[in-house]
């Protein structure tokens, strides 16, 4: 038998875009699990201190947030224009293999103002996972979310190239456009408007 040292985590992310309940395009693909993802399992794990128990931590996985960056933005023309930026200005460098990426790197509001970053108050940078999966297969959690038709296309963001999506924790700030990230993935754009609803169903396995 052999014995390994480390368990792997593995994904798969596959995100959906219907209009009219009609599949308009499709992105496959496996995402990384970040470092600050590590961190946070093996903290999960563990306490800090015995008798009374304490953890390290104590939060789940509850949102998704979506940007246009990512080293996979194939709109750049509509990603570095008017209306996009420069309320969504930024540079397109990320990719799907550095663990080491922190936050969304031209995170997209779900909900609020057309402000420039950071936003102002009020504003929605992620959306709240709509369901998880029951434990039917011990080793994996499936998260969905759909991001309805008026959610992150919204105002004058009339066209909005989706290239990138985060995975977080409750820790996170629905107010915050930099939250940090526990797994990542920059995919082929797909074009938000408000003619359809972007699917998201997210696989963790372990």
């Amino acid at each position: 038998m052999r014995i390994t040292d480390t368990v792997e985590v593995k994904q798969n992310l596959v995100i959906t875009a219907r209009e009219r309940g009609k599949i308009v395009a499709r992105r496959e693909g496996h995402n990384i699990w970040l470092d600050l993802g590590r961190e946070y399992l093996a903290q999960l794990i563990s306490l800090s201190s015995y008798d009374p128990d304490v953890p390290f931590v104590d939060n789940r996985i509850k949102y998704m947030a979506l940007g246009i960056g990512g080293t996979r933005q194939l709109m750049a023309a509509v990603a570095n224009s008017a209306p996009i930026s420069p309320p969504y200005s930024g540079a397109n460098a990320q990719t799907d293999y550095d663990v080491a990426v922190t936050v969304l790197e031209r995170p997209v509001r779900i909900s609020g103002s057309v402000a420039n970053y950071p936003g102002v108050a009020g504003d929605q940078w992620i959306g709240r996972i709509g369901s998880a999966d029951p434990l039917t297969v011990p080793t994996q959690s499936t998260f969905r979310r759909t991001f309805t038709q008026l959610e992150v296309s919204y105002g004058p963001f009339t066209s909005v190239p989706v290239s990138e999506i985060g995975l977080l924790t409750a820790g996170a700030d629905p107010g915050n456009y930099q939250n940090t990230l526990i797994a990542y993935d920059t995919f082929d754009s797909i074009s938000k408007t408000v003619a359809f609803e972007l699917e998201v169903e997210w696989t963790i396995r372990f």
